[in-house]
């Protein structure tokens, strides 16, 4: 299955897809690096999309499809873009277990896909890498890439 093909059959989601990466909030946008935008795809602004649906959840922002030239099958950049200080990664440490929650759930076809979770800072990256929250970042599965997320055309083979 595609990743604009899941994204359809997900409740709440269905209209939510866009080409390229015109689903990300402009402000946003400039911290994704496609190598190759034309493998791009597609784009959904999770959060804005469940905003009404679980308005008081801890909702992740983005989710980004993207077909490594060496692939077969569409990859799925799980994408947070928010502020990097000590205080907040204890807010996106929650978003993740939100999204890893609702991947089991009502976004079960989404799950299917190899993945990254990542972090990029919407600002200047200000958090220590011995605060106590950071430790969990391995252990969940988040990566934080700085400002900027870089996606290589060629990624290893699964």
């Amino acid at each position: 299955m595609s990743f604009k093909k899941a994204v359809t059959k997900t409740p709440h989601l269905e209209n939510a897809w866009k080409p390229g990466l015109r689903a990300l909030r402009a402000q946003d946008r400039p911290h994704l690096e496609p190598e190759d935008t034309q493998l791009l795809r597609g784009s959904v602004d999770v959060d804005s999309a469940l905003q009404g649906e679980q308005a008081n959840a801890h909702r992740w922002d983005f989710a980004i499809g993207y077909r490594h030239a060496n692939w077969q099958k569409d990859f799925v950049y799980w994408v947070e873009v928010h502020t990097a200080n000590d205080k907040e990664v204890k807010v996106v440490l929650n978003k993740l277990r939100w999204l890893k929650n609702w991947l089991v759930g009502e976004g079960k076809f989404l799950n299917a896909f190899k993945r990254d979770f990542v972090w990029v800072s919407s600002d200047a990256t200000t958090f220590t890498l011995d605060a106590p929250q950071s430790k969990q970042f391995a252990q969940l599965g988040l990566l934080h890439k700085g400002r900027v997320l870089r996606i290589p055309s060629v990624r290893p083979n699964p």
